[in-house]
C-alpha cells in the first residue's frame, strides 16, 4: 500500500493544472536525401512542440526518447512498393536538474550536446544534418524511389511507473503524420 500512495504522491503533478490549452505534436517541416561520395545522408528539421505533461516531466528528471523512422521504398508498377531500407534513430532529451542544462543525445551517434534553454534544446533535437541513412550501390539509378520519414515519442522508453499514466492521457501521444518525397539521384 505504502509503494501505491509514493507512486500517488510523486506523480500527481501529472493530473493537476490546466488541460489542454496549448497546441502540441511534431512535424516534419523539411526533409532530404543528398548523395555524399558513396551514401546518402539525410538533413531533415522537425519542429517539436511537446505537450506541458511532456515538459513538466521533462523538469522533473523524466527523459523522453524521440524516435525518427526513415524508410525507402523502390516504386513497382504491378506489386506493391519494396521497401529498401527502414532506419530508426532514436534521440533523448534530460533534464539535469543541479547543473540546469539540457541535454541532447544521438542514440545514433552517440554524440551529446548540452543547452541552458529548453528552447535552444528543441531546436537542436529537431536539426538532423549528414545522418547516413542508405549506400548508394543499393539505389539503382534505373528505378524511381520514395522516401518516408516521421517522429514519435517513445511512451515505451519512459520510466515504468509513468507508462500507465501515459498511456491514459493524450498529452503523451507525441509524434508526426509521414512526410514523404521522390528521392532525388
Amino acid at each position: 500500500m505504502n509503494l501505491l500512495r509514493w507512486l500517488f504522491i510523486s506523480f500527481s503533478w501529472l493530473f493537476t493544472g490546466p488541460g489542454i490549452a496549448a497546441e502540441y505534436g511534431f512535424q516534419v517541416k523539411s526533409a532530404e536525401l543528398v548523395r555524399e561520395q558513396n551514401e546518402y545522408v539525410l538533413n531533415a528539421d522537425i519542429d517539436y512542440r511537446f505537450s506541458e505533461r511532456a515538459i513538466e516531466g521533462l523538469k522533473h528528471g523524466v527523459p523522453l526518447t524521440l524516435v525518427v523512422a526513415v524508410k525507402v521504398y523502390r516504386n513497382r508498377a504491378l506489386i506493391w512498393d519494396e521497401r529498401v531500407v527502414s532506419v530508426m534513430l532514436r534521440y533523448r532529451i534530460r533534464f539535469h536538474a543541479l547543473a540546469k542544462v539540457y541535454q541532447v543525445l544521438n542514440d545514433s551517434s552517440g554524440v551529446q550536446r548540452n543547452f541552458v534553454s529548453l528552447p535552444d534544446a528543441v531546436d537542436a533535437l529537431g536539426r538532423i544534418r549528414g545522418m547516413s541513412i542508405i549506400k548508394a550501390g543499393r539505389i539503382n539509378s534505373d528505378d524511381q524511389y520514395e522516401v518516408s520519414i516521421k517522429a514519435d515519442l517513445d511512451i515505451e522508453a519512459l520510466p515504468l511507473p509513468l507508462r500507465p499514466v501515459a498511456y491514459v492521457m493524450p498529452q503523451w501521444y507525441l509524434g508526426s503524420s509521414w512526410y514523404t518525397w521522390p528521392l532525388e539521384k
